[in-house]
């Protein structure tokens, strides 16, 4: 059934100009949790691999001792598992994902800008807007190892909400 007022064709830039933000603000966060996770497992290794901590009279302590050896299993196993988890392929693929991401989102606000600033959608920004639809279909091909963190997208689409209400957008007279 057809709504008694159809929709106007800028909602389609509107809403892939919403979806390419939602995108961005998933990746960078998603690129903060690898990065902080590489941090961190770097980290523990160093540790444990340092003489220099290795002397701190500390770990010459019962409690010490039993800390410093699961400290070094951990270290350990982590050294181990490190290149099966391809944590630095994920980052790069991610920060190439969230680049693409970032020209996609900023091609869609000029074609919104330019909707604004003519009070009108003709048919050279309808022909933009096509080809940003292209560049997205070829980054959704590019997307196809991840998993998407529902509670993350949640929170991001949030941000997307606040930053950009529906009522923020310029919609043309007919």
């Amino acid at each position: 059934m057809e709504s008694p007022t159809p929709r106007h064709a800028v909602w389609s830039v509107y809403d892939e100009v919403r979806t390419a933000r939602l995108n961005v603000k998933y990746l960078q966060a998603i690129m903060r949790r690898l990065n902080r996770r590489d941090f961190w497992h770097e980290v523990l290794i160093a540790i444990t691999t340092s003489s220099a901590v290795a002397g701190i009279s500390f770990w010459g302590t019962v409690l010490g001792g039993w800390l410093w050896r699961a400290i070094g299993a951990v270290a350990t196993i982590l050294s181990v598992l490190k290149p099966l988890l391809r944590l630095r392929d994920k980052i790069k693929r991610t920060s190439e994902l969230l680049a693409s991401y970032h020209i996609l989102d900023f091609d869609l606000n000029r074609i919104r800008i330019e909707i604004e600033r003519r009070k009108k959608y003709e048919e050279p920004l309808a022909k933009q807007f096509l080809k940003a639809l292209e560049r997205k279909r070829e980054l959704v091909k590019k997307d196809v190892e991840s998993s998407i963190d529902d509670k993350l997208r949640v929170v991001c689409r949030k941000k997307v909400d606040r930053e950009m209400p529906p009522e923020s957008f310029y919609v043309p007279p007919d």
